[in-house]
């Protein structure tokens, strides 16, 4: 069994198919499939079922997906463990990360870590608040720039960046655009455009919502920050989020409207415990706090 197969095994499962998890892996796909038919001779049985819809894993390909990705996990702390003797860094760093505020962005903190360690493989990968703690406590990203949800694993740890409340977000003109102390039955009958469930603002506002014995239609959800602030800036409707992430100089034709008895949105690292992460993943999440804490300071 070599480490090339078991990184063929986990493209496929993750990409969902042999002629996608080919080109993720930069080979052809019968190259791809002869590696993978000679780990299953290997272990003596088949770890998928391949037919029309792509590939998927059989009970055996189940079982054996933990310890496959828990070798790979070992085999890249060993080359870490190596190259921070030598004096290098290397490796590779994924963050899962929903949209933040300008005031902790992490893309310049990319822009010199890649300048800096130009052999460290970066990748971010957005997803909800929900799964993003599931990605760090299974160890498949290093760290995530996350909502506080309400149940954390006591496995994984919490360090705030930024703390806003909830607030009405609203084409310029609307009747609500600017007011102070808006209160809930106000909008009641208004078109809201939601997040999704599963997303930390959602759950805010439909509990600060619950909490006034108000029930109300969801009529329109959009699985992205920036395409619900698109949608209320075209008048689709009123929509609601953490302050600091309105960004209002990218869409100038909004404006907010704070609430009565607003519930607070926290954003920060949720992380594992430090002997976890590899050589890159902790000078990364170094480097983003510094610049964190340069922006707060300036």
């Amino acid at each position: 069994m070599e480490l090339r197969q078991l990184e063929y095994f986990l493209a496929v499962v993750e990409e969902g198919s042999f002629t996608r998890a080919a080109a993720r892996s930069f080979m052809v796909q019968s190259s791809l499939s002869a590696s993978l038919l000679a780990l299953e001779r290997d272990l003596g049985t088949e770890l998928f079922i391949r037919g029309r819809r792509g590939a998927e894993l059989t009970d055996a390909g189940r079982a054996f997906l933990e310890p496959a990705r828990a070798a790979l996990a070992e085999a890249d702390r060993g080359r870490d463990a190596v190259a921070e003797v030598k004096g290098l860094l290397r490796g590779s760093v994924r963050i899962a990360a929903v949209a933040v505020p300008r005031s902790v962005d992490v893309v310049p903190t990319i822009r010199r870590f890649r300048e800096q360690h130009p052999g460290v493989d970066l990748q971010v990968v957005p997803v909800g608040a929900r799964d993003m703690t599931a990605l760090v406590a299974d160890g498949q990203v290093d760290f995530a720039i996350a909502p506080r949800v309400e149940r954390m694993s006591s496995a994984l740890r919490f360090e705030s960046l930024v703390s806003t409340p909830l607030v009405l977000v609203c084409p310029t003109g609307h009747r609500l655009a600017g007011a102070a102390d808006v209160k809930a039955e106000e909008v009641i009958d208004e078109s809201i455009i939601d997040l999704p469930r599963g997303w930390r603002a959602r759950e805010l506002f439909d509990g600060l919502m619950a909490e006034q014995g108000l029930q109300r239609r969801v009529g329109l959800e959009i699985n992205d920050w920036l395409g619900v602030l698109t949608m209320v800036q075209r008048g689709m409707g009123i929509s609601y989020g953490p302050h600091a992430c309105v960004d209002v100089d990218m869409f100038r034709s909004l404006d907010v409207a704070t609430m009565v008895g607003a519930p607070v949105w926290e954003l920060g690292i949720v992380s594992r415990d430090e002997t976890l992460r590899g050589a890159a993943g902790r000078a990364f999440l170094a480097a983003y706090l510094a610049q964190c804490r340069d922006r707060r300071s300036g």
